[in-house]
């Protein structure tokens, strides 16, 4: 310590910080479920969560984001203090590609790692062998059928497809646990699939994983679930994480 005039100007120690993961998470205004659900499955004493949220319109009339990718990452620590960057909406990748979505978040926030629940769905639904996949998504009609040709180009196999057909996220962050557990048994009991993919990130349905899994006695990957899966494997964490579904469960 010294002392400048009447001011005492202070040395301070400094230290890394402990956590081993630090991941950017852009959520889009409207998704009241996703961040919560995101940050729920991290580990506390091992990853750090930053999120921010870029202005959307809840509507389904094509890819509502008025923010651009590059304002709202420079709202978020800079590149070189992350090592993930998560977009959480499963619909905007449908609509603007795989590649479409890496160039946009790569060009707001270079030199780090990218994901968003439907590139991570692919990559979860692999890890698990699997090729003939039920689909459950809330969207409207004409969204729910993109995403069904999204994973047909995929390679999968889709064995039985349903939607609430909602208009709103707000009405989807609303679904009852009872509601999404009777359709999921549906679509399985109609076609024996490998494993079920639950779509959106505002569908409330990863503090239920684990027991849906052993109702329909298969693999359950979920849009939240997938992305906070594949952030993690991308930086090599390996450790196991209970309560949210096999895919977490086995250690990476």
């Amino acid at each position: 310590m010294h002392r400048l005039n009447s001011t005492f100007i202070f040395k301070g120690s400094t230290a890394p910080s402990p956590a081993v993961v630090r991941i950017g998470l852009i959520l889009i205004s409207t998704d009241e479920v996703g961040g919560d659900a995101f940050s729920a499955i991290m580990p506390r004493d091992d990853v750090s969560v930053f999120a921010t949220r870029g202005c959307c319109e809840d509507s389904w009339e094509g890819f509502a984001f008025k923010s651009s990718f590059k304002e709202v990452a420079n709202t978020l620590p800079p590149g070189e203090r992350l090592d993930v960057l998560a977009f959480s909406c499963t619909s905007a990748t449908v609509e603007l590609g795989i590649e479409g979505l890496l160039s946009e978040l790569s060009n707001a926030l270079p030199g780090v790692k990218y994901t968003s629940p439907a590139i991570a769905a692919i990559e979860a639904l692999k890890q698990f062998g699997a090729k003939r996949i039920a689909l459950l998504t809330p969207y409207p009609v004409n969204v729910h059928r993109s995403l069904i040709k999204f994973f047909k180009e995929q390679g999968f196999d889709i064995t039985a497809d349903g939607t609430f057909d909602m208009s709103t996220d707000a009405e989807i962050g609303e679904l009852q646990k009872e509601s999404i557990f009777a359709a999921a048994k549906s679509l399985v009991e109609a076609s024996a699939p490998d494993a079920l993919f639950i779509s959106c990130t505002a569908t409330p349905v990863v503090g239920y994983i684990d027991q849906l899994e052993a109702e329909l006695a298969l693999p359950v990957v979920t849009s939240s679930q997938a992305m906070a899966w594949d952030a993690l494997r991308l930086v090599g964490y390996k450790k196991p994480i209970s309560q949210f579904g096999r895919l977490l469960a086995a250690s990476r």
